[in-house]
């Protein structure tokens, strides 16, 4: 019975590990496609990860087949930050396209954020 319970605590850690692996492999600059409800396909950009959120910026375009390769550049935004809970973003299954540099404009609002932040 103790193999046994010892068994079951060794599976859970390497489940609960390959579990947390999948939000370090968010990448910051990742621009990122999710498939809408609709069957379209929307774009995501990561500006910035921390322990427990992503801040991404949200584009406006959809495209009805998976693009597959796109500039933010090109792209309209919709939100330019929104702070999500890892798992939120995680559950939409996104697939990184490419990463990007990102850029001191687009990390204006993550830095509103952050200011807001430190004056709670």
């Amino acid at each position: 019975m103790r193999i046994i319970s010892k068994l079951i605590l060794i599976i859970g850690v390497f489940v609960m590990t390959g579990c947390s692996e999948k939000s370090n492999d968010l990448v910051v600059g990742g621009l990122y496609i999710t498939q809408n409800d609709n069957g379209f396909y929307s774009i995501s950009k990561i500006l910035a990860l921390d322990e427990f959120a992503v801040h991404i910026r949200m584009y406006s375009d959809e495209f009805k087949t998976k693009p597959n390769d796109l500039n933010s550049a090109d792209l309209n935004f919709l939100i330019g930050h929104a702070p999500m809970a890892k798992e939120g973003f995680l559950m939409d299954k996104p697939v990184l396209l490419k990463v990007e540099k990102v850029s001191k404009e687009e990390l204006e609002g993550y830095n509103y954020y952050l200011d807001a932040m430190k004056n709670q």
